[in-house]
């Protein structure tokens, strides 16, 4: 546990995530702008900062996520910031290499 009490101000966890937050927004530059994935990442970040700094209490915060605990949201955050990290060493939005086998997408798999 971080510690971190539902009652007391939002100061602990809103520095966390505010950094973490801004941190993932830079990070997000390094994709290119159509991708979907930072589109729609951006925007849920964005949101949630926006939450976050409207909050006056740990528990508004979470109560605005639908009850979800702090540390939840922070490791989410940090889980976040490492995947876009990685994404451009993948490059998931370029073309497939070679035509994927004519079932791959196939579901439920027979």
């Amino acid at each position: 546990s971080s510690g971190i009490n539902a009652e007391w101000p939002l100061r602990p966890g809103y520095y966390s995530l505010n950094k973490l937050y801004n941190a993932t927004l830079e990070e997000l530059k390094n994709l290119p702008a159509s991708y979907p994935y930072r589109i729609e990442t951006e925007r849920l970040t964005k949101e949630r900062m926006s939450l976050l700094e409207n909050a006056k209490s740990v528990l508004e915060f979470e109560k605005s996520l639908n009850a979800r605990c702090i540390e939840n949201v922070i490791q989410e955050a940090k889980s976040e910031l490492l995947l876009v990290r990685k994404l451009p060493d993948w490059a998931p939005w370029e073309p497939l290499v070679e035509e994927a086998p004519e079932e791959q997408w196939k579901w439920p798999i027979s």
